[in-house]
């Protein structure tokens, strides 16, 4: 009986061995790296409206009127509602600039909203329309690309395509066969500057200085270059 069952776990120790893969298997890796570069494609930026009254209410109807003004002259220059949003909303007690003999300014209301730009040749004239508009502040300025995603994933087959020609000119280099990918590893994907903030913007009298703006011929601005970066490594097997 003894015999019997070292004889069975003999057999069932070549048969795992058998299973499990060559190890030594003659193998390299590659590391393929590219940079993509596209002009961005679109803009946003976010604008705060102030609204002061003696009630509470009132001034947040003061900041929403205020605000819907502002965004209806937005619309006229082809800005679609869903690229108008409102990104923060905050009343308060008016501390700041009450008056002292009276209640008209007891209390205050601020409305900031963010808006899409899809066509950069409107970026200027929008800005200046805001500026002259009735705003606390003019913001969180960033350029971007419509189809990022897509732009990330040009960038990752690049990559692919760059390790497989790196892998092709060893090979040949070296007299040695490639055989079938074994091991992809995503070592980096990353942005490489987007979006930028734009946070000095010069008011003189509640507008913006034409001096603040980067003035181009096209669209009054120059639009930012977006950048990625993708990084594989593919390791292959060696015929």
């Amino acid at each position: 009986m003894k015999i019997l069952n070292i004889l069975t776990v003999v057999l069932l120790s070549h048969s795992l061995m058998a299973q499990v893969p060559d190890a030594k298997v003659n193998q390299f890796s590659v590391v393929g790296r590219v940079e993509l570069k596209e002009k961005a494609d679109q803009a946003s930026l976010s604008f705060s409206i102030k609204g002061v009254g003696p009630t509470l209410r009132q001034a947040v109807e003061s900041a929403n009127k205020k605000t819907k003004d502002l965004t209806d002259k937005l619309r006229a220059f082809g800005i679609g509602d869903s690229n108008i949003s409102t990104s923060q909303f905050y009343s308060s007690e008016n501390v700041g600039d009450k008056a002292f003999l009276s209640s008209g300014r007891d209390f205050q209301a601020t409305i900031s909203t963010l808006v899409k730009i899809d066509s950069l040749r409107l970026l200027q004239p929008i800005i200046f329309a805001i500026s002259e508009a009735e705003i606390e502040s003019l913001s969180r300025f960033s350029f971007s690309l419509k189809d990022d995603v897509g732009f990330r994933r040009r960038a990752r087959i690049e990559a692919a395509f760059k390790a497989k020609e790196k892998a092709d000119d060893i090979g040949k280099a070296l007299g040695v066969t490639l055989g079938k990918v074994v091991a992809v590893e995503e070592i980096l994907s990353q942005p490489g500057g987007y979006p930028i903030p734009f946070n000095t913007v010069s008011f003189r009298g509640g507008r913006v200085s034409e001096a603040a703006l980067q003035v181009s011929d096209e669209s009054g601005f120059f639009a930012q270059t977006i950048s990625v970066t993708s990084e594989l490594r593919v390791t292959f097997e060696i015929k």
